[in-house]
């Protein structure tokens, strides 16, 4: 195949790498010296309220092996609150109501009782990656849904948030969990026939480690000498620099799919191999069309098939930005499966539930968020941060753009979520109080004001007909007390902005990640920077000590308590305007089975639809 060189400015690089980190953030920076090695989650086997965590991460010198999490899980009350983010409404042939009011019900497998062998899936995805080698591109959500085709994972979440072992036999956890050993399966055999051992792990953990882009999200959690030592021919062994209890879960996305250590030198050689690598898992690149179309074929040779059913011969892939457009194809026949989260799209695809579609809602696992620059000229002050958050009214904003398709959010949390702290009430709505704090605003910082009203700037991404009418809402809706400058960007350009902090205020998706250890980087006081993670540019150093001792303790009622804490410093921060909980959503044609049914090698239930993000493998049509 002919690939395309791409061009890899500074600027493409700085976009790839906050891209990245928002979903794939494992090891966040504290302060003078690294945080140790976090990542997306370790949750209880269950998801009642208090609970243990469940015993997959392990005490000292003992192992999670491949066992770990096969417990049968029990059916969830619908008063308990949930550890994990997952999903919201059930597989459907029916609208869900609108209001959420309607009952709950957990996401039900309707497959054939056995898998039915061939065919082709097609599937939409919203964004599109510069390549597939997880060793040298930054692969967002998106891009992931075609990697975890191809490789298998060292570890992965079960439909109740805790890691499994996938690609990993066991992991054990060192002492005070600064180190864990992991030990991967024997027998297992790349798609060109060589086996997996311990040097492929090292070989592909040191070329992520000195990648530009990868290495921005994880080189500041592990020890800068020695990140990974070979312990034997399965065997390493991660050191991080502060204690984790949770360090298996960094490896869930791009940082667990390992490849061959003599392909890697090939590639670096040879950018070209970057759109076809070479993994574990049960589906290999056929051909890539950068922008048009990926098509993935089955590996006759998959080392767990006689584990793990697999049913599609083939499997393609096409990157379409206008999730409407998207949904219209799903509807039309051209497309089996669809990922989107834009109320559009999703009204779309609830309009036509009753010609053969299936629907999984997620509202628990991401969030639509005005971002507030602390550190810039105009909102280091809080009152300016005060008087925004005063002068949104959320609730028309919920209802004018959100269209019934989205809850209201208070904090960064789901309220179905174990994390959230339910005494937190966010104070929009309150256009009485932003008026005499931006008089005084004004009167101390004339030069920020124009005409009695606070000048910012504004940020989201485009241009489509949601950002257009977010905008045109906005304006008008702070017009009595800020004069809004609104720019909406690229993705690209938009994220180079708030990086950088040439921003004041931008809307995106954020938190979400299924343990919130996840999202912890982006409040680290050690991410602020030139290149700044921390996109608030908001320093606690009360929130960092709090941050560092959830990601070491292993018990959950005390990790709930951190929690509920860091929000209430967010909230009296003001760098967070929480507009409303995103619903990511899958659309499938009724005649696609398994779509929450998928399993891990050790058979344990895996996690199904999560910010935007679900495995096409064990996927098979009836």
């Amino acid at each position: 195949m002919a690939a395309r060189r791409i061009d890899r400015s500074w600027r493409w690089w700085l976009a790839a790498a906050l891209a990245f980190s928002l979903i794939a953030s494992a090891c966040g920076d504290g302060g003078d010296e690294p945080s140790s090695p976090a990542a997306e989650t370790s949750a209880p086997a269950g998801d009642t309220v208090p609970a243990e965590p469940a015993d997959t991460g392990t005490t000292d010198g003992t192992s999670a092996s491949s066992e770990a999490g096969s417990e049968p899980v029990e059916e969830q009350d619908e008063q308990e609150l949930l550890v994990a983010p997952v999903d919201t409404t059930t597989t459907t042939t029916t609208a869900p109501s609108p209001d959420g009011d309607g009952e709950e019900t957990v996401p039900e497998v309707t497959a054939e009782s056995e898998p039915q062998s061939g065919g082709t899936l097609k599937v939409a995805i919203s964004a599109e990656g510069d390549g597939l080698n997880p060793a040298a591109n930054a692969m967002t959500g998106s891009v992931n849904n075609i990697a975890y085709a191809i490789f298998d994972p060292l570890t992965y979440f079960d439909t109740q948030g805790n890691w499994v072992p996938v690609l990993a036999e066991s992991w054990t956890k060192i002492g005070d969990g600064t180190s864990w050993q992991m030990k991967v399966r024997e027998g297992v055999r790349f798609h060109d026939g060589t086996e997996l051992d311990a040097d492929d792990v090292v070989a592909t953990f040191q070329a992520q480690f000195s990648d530009p882009v990868i290495s921005v999200v994880y080189k500041p959690g592990f020890d800068p000498d020695a990140p990974i030592v070979k312990i034997d021919d399965y065997t390493v062994q991660f050191k991080g620099v502060r204690p984790s209890a949770r360090l298996p879960i960094a490896f869930t996305s791009q940082l667990g799919m390992i490849l061959p250590s003599e392909w890697l030198e090939q590639a670096a050689a040879d950018s070209t191999l970057n759109q076809m690598p070479v993994g574990t898992g049960p589906f290999m690149v056929e051909s890539r069309i950068l922008g048009e179309r990926t098509v993935l074929v089955r590996n006759p040779d998959y080392w767990a098939a006689d584990i793990i059913d697999i049913g599609l011969d083939r499997i393609e892939i096409y990157p379409i930005t206008d999730q409407t457009v998207a949904a219209q194809r799903l509807i039309a026949g051209d497309l089996d499966l669809i990922l989107v989260s834009g109320a559009e799209a999703i009204l779309t695809l609830r309009d036509a539930a009753d010609q053969g579609l299936t629907i999984i809602e997620n509202q628990r696992s991401e969030e639509s968020t005005m971002i507030i620059n602390a550190a810039s000229a105009t909102f280091s002050d809080i009152r300016a941060r005060q008087a925004l958050t005063f002068a949104t009214d959320q609730d028309l904003y919920v209802e004018l753009l959100g269209q019934g398709t989205t809850l209201a959010a208070d904090t960064m949390f789901h309220p179905d979520m174990i994390w959230r702290n339910p005494d937190i009430e966010q104070e929009t709505n309150m256009p009485e109080r932003a008026g005499p704090l931006v008089a005084a605003y004004c009167a101390d910082l004339p030069e920020n004001c124009s005409d009695g009203k606070i000048n910012m700037r504004f940020g989201l991404s485009g241009p489509s007909v949601e950002s257009d009418r977010a905008v045109d809402l906005l304006v008008d809706m702070w017009s009595d007390y800020f004069n809004v400058d609104p720019s909406v960007k690229p993705l690209q350009d938009l994220l180079i902005d708030v990086v950088l902090g040439n921003y004041d205020v931008a809307q995106a998706f954020a938190f979400g990640g299924v343990d919130p250890d996840n999202d912890a980087l982006f409040m680290e006081c050690g991410a602020i920077g030139f290149i700044s993670l921390n996109f608030a540019r908001y320093c606690d150093q009360e929130r960092d000590e709090l941050i560092y001792e959830q990601r070491r303790v292993e018990d959950l009622d005390r990790r709930v308590e951190i929690w509920h804490r860091i929000q209430e410093i967010n909230r009296d921060a003001y760098i967070f305007l929480f507009v409303n909980h995103a619903n990511w959503t899958i659309g499938a044609r009724d005649n696609v089975e398994n779509i929450c049914g998928q399993v891990g090698p050790t058979g344990d239930p895996i996690l199904c639809n999560n910010q935007g993000q679900t495995w096409l493998s064990q996927l098979w049509l009836s």
